[in-house]
């Protein structure tokens, strides 16, 4: 991965997955005027269809830095095991930790949205690709920050047959300029390798 504040993205990177842009969107539905919605005004039984694909952090301390507060039925049997109460940056290198830190810092200090591009690596060999959206969220003390999130692994669960998954490579992050949910954003982060979108999964009707 290399970092860079001039990279441009192109018109392929900034395709988003159908799972991300229904979140972003009720994301900005449930925040309105507001820098960011709270946590009381997040009701899952309207994201029936993408509740097992959620997850909620919040900041810990340590290493992990970020802890999984919540972590939908569909994330935890892409990972394989129970995440939640896990750190979120177990597993990742160096350098992609301190990318990430630097983009979740954004989403619960300026109350920035992140788009992230990521790729798996199974025990298997086989490398999957992922979508992932953090968004800010005001715990219910009214005061913390937590950051609401979606992982979108691109193409079909029916194809998966991994029984273990690591972090392999961040290939871009991306934050959304102004908290406007705007998708032409400046890229943070971006590696030489491309993602192309696999049809499958939530964009099905």
């Amino acid at each position: 991965m290399w970092v860079s504040g001039e990279a441009r993205p192109s018109q392929e990177d900034l395709i988003l997955h159908p799972g991300v842009r229904l979140l972003l969107g009720h994301w900005l539905a449930l925040k309105g005027g507001r820098p960011a919605p709270s946590r009381g005004d997040l009701d899952l039984r309207q994201l029936r269809r993408q509740a097992p694909w959620l997850f909620i952090l919040a900041p810990g301390s340590g290493p992990d830095r970020y802890i999984y507060r919540l972590a939908g039925t569909g994330i935890c049997e892409f990972m394989r095991h129970e995440i939640t109460g896990t750190g979120f940056l177990a597993g990742w290198g160096r350098v992609e930790r301190a990318a990430i830190l630097r983009a979740l810092g954004d989403v619960t200090g300026k109350l920035q949205p992140a788009h992230f591009r990521i790729r798996y690596l199974t025990d298997r060999g086989q490398k999957i690709g992922a979508d992932m959206l953090a968004l800010p969220m005001t715990a219910r003390d009214g005061e913390a920050v937590h950051v609401l999130g979606g992982i979108y692994p691109h193409g079909s669960p029916e194809l998966w047959s991994h029984d273990r998954l690591a972090p392999c490579d961040l290939a871009a992050i991306r934050l959304f300029g102004g908290n406007t949910g705007d998708p032409e954003s400046t890229s943070i982060a971006q590696a030489p390798r491309k993602f192309r979108l696999i049809s499958g999964g939530l964009d099905r009707p």
